[in-house]
């Protein structure tokens, strides 16, 4: 663009004839970008409505009609030298600016910009608001005023700011926005959804900002706002497959799987099937128990999309539920090899060989990788499980307390940690895991069960193990585990017919327990009942056949 010089008389001359209000208020209506669009990316679909320039600035009931060229000479002398960046010096060039028209507002505006980039928030914020005293709607002051207060970390302030701004354009999205983010910081979050959708309804093509409201009512726990707003973006963009996956999650949360199956049968009409909907079927069709539909959209999308690993773990499940073992390690073997840097291929792998009773193959794919997963709860928790089944305590204890720095509120690995230290005798430890369990969830019968046992094996507090017993069984009438407990305490405090009776209830449940086919072998055994005690040990030898005390048993002198 070619700029004409012209000398100052004639400049002068020019601007003599024009109001200096008015081009003063050109510097106010620069165009700038408020601190909140900045952060997170909004651009307004709207045009930014214009503001009212009528307004003349009074001066003691007198409107100031002429200009003084001076001060506007300086006004300008200090653009062009704040614009070089050379902040001191525009300073006083709108200094000698203002001494000559003291109630122009955007003088004081200028120079709050200049003292702002020298580091002076203290001087630029009390001329920003000399500069809002003598105009209330002046939008630059405003503007100003509030991106410094958010950096400032004063949000109390920022957000009264806002708030004028957003009274005197309640069309500007941006304003509405810049509250939303204001209550987010307050973690008022429902106040925050309310203000993204609001600012929708303003520019209903800006999806983030729906989305956005969509992630608070998820925070909140307003899962029916969340799930009536991701079905309107799954809907208005259905190739954006995000949408549509988290309103599956949702739907499923709720179980209500046949609205979710209509939905993208509805969407499919439109726009056709595509390989996610697909997946996404086949999911909803697995969780409502139609594994067989499930199997069939799974494997397809599969073959489909091969190259998406999110496909691969429902059917994964789908195969673990039909005891389909093969195909499930198959299908976790390319799993590692085509996505070696996914922790779940390695996880699911593992299950297979848990199954298989394999601790030690788990041991094996897992420990190589075990610092690439060191962040990875069930990597870490697996390889401590599998050490302490093969009765590798120190190993196993390694691995518990790296996954207890991930997640030390784990009641499996809790639970786990307390069977470990009870085998190793550390009483002490075991104990205290087993009352902070306990303490947290009084009903929980695992804990209870298992502090009960520790207990009647070191023949110790057996009052109190009973009474955690008789909870267990009372919330887990037909756990075997619970009545064979309860058997062998009531054996220890010598009521050997109590002791039958919760000993043969556990074995029907399950009859091929070698523990408590011993116990009840020995409750025969004290009531003399030597004949019967022995065909109870010979049974649990049978499946414990390297049990140097039950080989004993079956062989009495």
């Amino acid at each position: 663009m070619e700029i004409q010089l012209i000398s100052m008389r004639s400049f002068l001359s020019i601007i003599e004839l024009v109001n200096i209000t008015t081009l003063m208020y050109l510097f106010k209506t620069h165009n700038i970008i408020i601190l909140f669009t900045l952060l997170i990316g909004c651009q307004s679909s709207n045009p930014a409505k214009s503001i009212s320039t009528d307004n003349p600035v009074a001066d003691n009931g007198r409107i100031e009609n002429q200009p003084n060229a001076e001060g506007l000479r300086h006004f300008m002398n200090g653009q062009m030298l704040m614009n070089q960046g050379d902040f001191p010096m525009a300073i006083i060039e709108f200094q000698q600016a203002l001494d000559l028209d003291p109630n122009v507002g955007a003088i004081h505006t200028a120079i709050a910009e200049c003292y702002w980039n020298i580091g002076k928030s203290e001087l630029s914020n009390n001329h920003l608001e000399i500069a809002i005293e003598k105009d209330p709607n002046d939008v630059k002051a405003l503007q100003l005023i509030a991106d410094q207060f958010v950096l400032q970390k004063k949000y109390g302030e920022a957000e009264k700011y806002f708030e004028q701004l957003n009274k005197i354009n309640p069309d500007d999205a941006r304003y509405i926005i810049a509250l939303a983010e204001l209550q987010k910081i307050k973690k008022n979050y429902s106040a925050a959804m309310n203000l993204y959708l609001e600012a929708f309804s303003l520019e209903p093509n800006r999806y983030e900002l729906l989305e956005t409201a969509g992630r608070f009512a998820i925070q909140q726990n307003d899962y029916d706002q969340a799930k009536s707003i991701f079905k309107k973006l799954s809907q208005s963009l259905p190739d954006q497959e995000r949408y549509l996956a988290v309103f599956i999650d949702l739907l499923s949360q709720s179980k209500s799987f046949d609205e979710g199956i209509k939905h993208i049968e509805s969407i499919n009409e439109i726009h056709g099937e595509t390989l996610e909907r697909r997946a996404q079927l086949g999911l909803l069709y697995y969780r409502s128990g139609l594994t067989d539909k499930a199997h069939e959209l799974l494997e397809s999308a599969i073959k489909g999309s091969p190259n998406n690993p999110n496909y691969y773990f429902s059917l994964f499940d789908i195969y673990m539920e039909k005891l389909e073992y093969k195909k499930a390690a198959d299908l976790a073997d390319k799993l590692i090899t085509n996505y070696p840097e996914d922790w779940r291929g390695y996880y699911s792998r593992s299950l297979v060989f848990m199954n298989e009773n394999n601790s030690k193959a788990i041991i094996d794919l897992l420990e190589p990788v075990s610092e690439i997963f060191k962040s990875s709860f069930s990597i870490q928790y697996l390889i401590g499980l599998s050490h302490s089944r093969l009765k590798q305590y120190d190993e196993a204890i390694n691995y518990y307390e790296k996954s207890h720095l991930i997640e030390p509120n784990s009641s499996n690995l809790l639970h786990s940690m307390a069977i470990l230290y009870d085998a190793t005798e550390d009483w002490k430890k075991s104990d205290s895991i087993y009352v902070h369990l306990i303490g947290i969830d009084s009903l929980d019968a695992q804990a209870l069960n298992n502090y009960a046992y520790s207990l009647v094996e070191r023949d110790q507090n057996l009052d109190n193990a009973l009474i955690m017993a008789r909870k267990a069984i009372d919330l887990e009438p037909n756990n075997a585990s619970y009545l064979d407990t309860i058997g062998w305490i009531y054996f220890k405090l010598n009521k050997t017919e109590k002791a039958k009776q919760f000993l043969k209830s556990s074995l029907e449940i399950v009859e091929d327990n070698s523990v408590v086919l011993e116990h009840l072998g020995d409750v025969l055994m004290k009531d003399k009942k030597l004949k019967e005690a022995i065909n109870y040990y010979k049974r649990a030898l049978a499946i414990d056949k390297d049990n140097p005390i039950l080989i004993e048993k079956v062989s009495p002198e």
